[in-house]
């Protein structure tokens, strides 16, 4: 509880004025407002490497046949990431998302993500999208629960496999002062005991004890000033409920390709980079890089920014240092494929989607 305000009664005004105003066409879809995570993102690249991005007239840059076939290769990364996980949550949906539905989700929890501070996430937005598309409520949570329980599998398994490989030093940028480097070392190493700590909690709460889940719910909203929506909630949680029954009764095979195109989605989301510095370099130090990306992650989490706009920007040189020059042009490129693209997506699709999903909600 925050300001004796719930998430729950956060969720319940958002979903409320989304029925009843959106849909009864009463206001307008502002598209101007995605510019403002972008505008941050591009001023903090002007600000910090205009002398770089001015340094790269059009005589200068040598499109060669590696940048080329560089650059057809972050594409192309970008398109297997989103049909991995498109594909992720079309299994997850077990048969209740087409594929069009289960792309319209994916690309709307990007924008979402892209518009929200990184510190909130999409997560709840998430939520909200599923239940749109058709999903009760509480099986939207437990699938969005589903898809995070994922995530987190591959960082805390993908971090000790680098660490075997190439040692815990290759995590941490070089050339920084001993205290620099020390506190992002704690903050790596933090944030990844915090990861394996969220990954115990959904299983907990998914797998291990819904019930007492429930339970904790119900009893949370018997209190007084939130019994009101004691009734919403013992429906939801009672969806809850049986979309984890019905999770945990899935065969191991749903789960393995699950974890399957999980790693795919996000294996490809950290190569863009790596294809991103093959326009501008002959080689590239792979292993590192990619490791480099997960301590950045942890960094990029708790930006107060949307979509971490403006901190990713600034941060991804300073990361890189030891094993890749970063530039100007690096870092733009790198932000629109992985962070622009999705503005101007969910911008397009978003106004188009609502209208087409009103008559979905139950």
């Amino acid at each position: 509880m925050t300001n004796n305000i719930t998430y729950f009664d956060i969720f319940q005004r958002i979903y409320r004025k989304a029925v009843k105003i959106i849909l009864q066409k009463k206001i307008e879809i502002k598209r101007w407002k995605a510019l403002i995570p972008a505008l941050i993102g591009l001023g903090v690249i002007y600000y910090f490497y205009k002398e770089d991005l001015m340094s790269l007239g059009m005589g200068e840059m040598e499109f060669s046949s590696r940048a080329v076939l560089a650059l057809v290769g972050a594409v192309g990364l970008l398109v297997i990431r989103d049909l991995a996980y498109m594909t992720r949550v079309k299994i997850l949906s077990m048969g209740e998302f087409s594929w069009r539905s289960s792309l319209n989700v994916v690309l709307l929890w990007e924008f979402a993500s892209a518009i929200t501070p990184s510190v909130i996430g999409g997560s709840p937005i998430a939520i909200y999208l599923m239940k749109r598309e058709g999903m009760t409520l509480g099986r939207s949570a437990s699938t969005v629960l589903a898809t995070s329980l994922m995530d987190e599998f591959f960082y805390v398994l993908v971090v000790p496999l680098l660490i075997i490989i190439i040692g815990a030093d290759a995590f941490i940028p070089g050339g920084l002062s001993a205290t620099t480097e020390m506190g992002l070392r704690v903050m790596f190493f933090t944030g990844y005991g915090i990861h394996c700590a969220i990954t115990v909690l959904i299983l907990f709460v998914l797998f291990i004890a819904p019930s007492t889940t429930r339970n904790v719910l119900l009893k949370i909203f018997r209190l007084p000033g939130l019994n009101r929506w004691g009734l919403k909630v013992e429906k939801a949680t009672q969806e809850w409920m049986l979309a984890s029954e019905s999770l945990k009764g899935a065969k191991r095979g749903m789960w393995l390709k699950t974890l399957g195109v999980t790693f795919v989605s996000w294996t490809a989301r950290f190569l863009i980079l790596n294809a991103v510095l093959y326009i501008f370099f002959d080689s590239v130090q792979n292993l590192e890089v990619f490791a480099r990306q997960l301590s950045l992650w942890i960094a990029m989490l708790v930006s107060p920014t949307p979509g971490a706009s403006g901190i990713a920007e600034f941060s991804l040189p300073v990361f890189m240092q030891g094993v890749a020059v970063v530039g100007g042009a690096t870092v733009l490129v790198w932000r629109l494929l992985t962070y622009f693209i999705y503005l101007i997506i969910g911008a397009l699709l978003l106004p188009g989607w609502l209208v087409r999903t009103g008559k979905k909600i139950h």
